[in-house]
């Protein structure tokens, strides 16, 4: 039977008229944050001391958060009363230069498959630029099939051996990654600036709260990830290194949070907290919907940004980030010629102006060439993609190979039932 479309049409037009009564009010507040983002000591409803800002952005950190949702740490030499809407010009691009990036994909364990097994393939890529222009594409998968490789083990040989689930694998995924950006930037002899990349968040909101044990983190985060970087950030003691994450649509809102804990009229939130005044039945009506409901940090920084130029620079407060120790985590938005990108750099990087200002001329550029996308990190993912055709081929392998040592691959029905059609 086809679709009624005299049914549907109506349900249509209701969906439209509602999609504009939201856009109308979303505009709104649009312009109420707009005007606060220039101002945020200058609320409508009476003015705020920048001290009393600062308290609450900080009583929104950790240790104990006053505050339910992240803000951003504001950056220390901005006096609030300018505005958090000021804009950076990128310099000029070096003309010679390396780009180097790296990217990763996995074959998750299947455990309806014929083995217990992990696989992780990380690709980069390696491009200069000038005098003598080229280009190295790589890649290393990892095969991780012995009991000893499929768990994080408990140090002290007990009983908390820790599976290594999709999100352990993701995380791991990550530091491989990062350590094969910092083998590269090791190995490398050249001596013109470089741009390092990774794609995607430099946070690890993964190993955030309770859920692993500390030995899981110390594994993954202090001697894994945060042990690359640090190898990073000693080849950029010797040389003119730019290093940063590189996110596409960033869908973060810590600085429209700013703007939130900003427009709260409520006394005392810094020490009561947002539950105690508005939440839980409290008298409060969170009043700061009224400048961040349905509000990206990407929509203020749309029309504070002219393309090329760069925001402020901002700091995580993500309780994750406190045990990054040098490296944590700074950002700061970018206008790549029609979008705005999230940059996401460790603390010894935003600290340095001229590394600052290698990495938004560098990543521009890189944009520019890609057509709106880094191409060192484009090149990256092609060389690390898993497609659903290389899955299908590895299992074929798996198959076959356990079968030429005289072993049964075992299937779950369930895998069985997917290969026999019953009707």
């Amino acid at each position: 039977m086809a679709l009624d479309l005299h049914k549907t049409a109506p349900q249509v037009r209701e969906m439209t008229l509602r999609l504009r009564d939201a856009h109308d009010a979303r505009q709104t507040r649009l312009n109420r944050a707009m005007t606060l983002l220039g101002n945020p000591l200058a609320r409508p409803h009476g003015p705020l001391a920048e001290e009393t800002l600062r308290q609450r952005v900080e009583a929104a950190g950790p240790p104990r958060p006053r505050v339910t949702f992240l803000v951003a740490g504001l950056p220390a030499p901005i006096a609030l009363a300018d505005g958090l809407d000021r804009a950076f010009a990128a310099p000029p691009a070096p003309p010679e230069y390396m780009a180097l990036a790296t990217d990763g994909s996995q074959i998750t364990v299947d455990r309806h498959g014929p083995a217990h097994c992990f696989l992780i393939n990380v690709g980069g890529a390696m491009i200069q630029y000038g005098r003598e222009p080229h280009a190295d594409l790589f890649s290393q998968p990892r095969l991780y099939s012995t009991p000893e490789e499929m768990v994080i083990p408990d140090p002290d040989g007990g009983v908390r051996d820790q599976p290594i689930d999709d999100v352990l694998l993701g995380v791991k995924r990550t530091a491989m990654e990062c350590e094969a950006l910092a083998d590269r930037l090791e190995q490398s002899a050249h001596e013109s600036p470089v741009l390092a990349l990774l794609d995607g968040s430099l946070v690890r909101w993964d190993l955030s709260g309770s859920r692993y044990g500390d030995h899981v983190r110390r594994e993954l985060l202090q001697d894994g990830f945060l042990a690359a970087l640090g190898r990073i950030r000693a080849v950029a003691q010797r040389r003119r290194v730019a290093f940063a994450s590189y996110i596409s649509s960033p869908r973060s809102t810590e600085v429209v949070n700013v703007l939130r804990v900003a427009w709260c009229p409520h006394e005392g939130v810094e020490t009561k907290g947002c539950d105690n005044i508005c939440g839980h039945g409290g008298p409060g009506k969170r009043e700061c919907d009224e400048v961040a409901t349905a509000l990206m940090d990407r929509d203020l920084f749309e029309r504070v940004l002219a393309p090329g130029e760069r925001s402020a620079l901002f700091a995580s407060q993500s309780p994750i980030v406190r045990e990054y120790g040098p490296h944590e985590v700074r950002f700061c938005y970018v206008n790549v010629d029609g979008e705005i990108a999230r940059l996401e750099m460790p603390e010894w990087v935003a600290q340095d102006d001229e590394a600052v200002g290698l990495l938004h001329a560098l990543t521009l550029d890189q944009c520019r060439k890609g057509g709106g996308y880094p191409v060192a990190l484009r090149e990256a993912h092609e060389a690390a993609v898993v497609t659903g055709s290389d899955r299908r081929l590895f299992w074929g392998l798996v198959e076959s190979s356990l079968a030429s040592q005289g072993l049964t691959p075992r299937f779950s029905e369930k895998a069985r039932s997917k290969q026999v059609r019953a009707l």
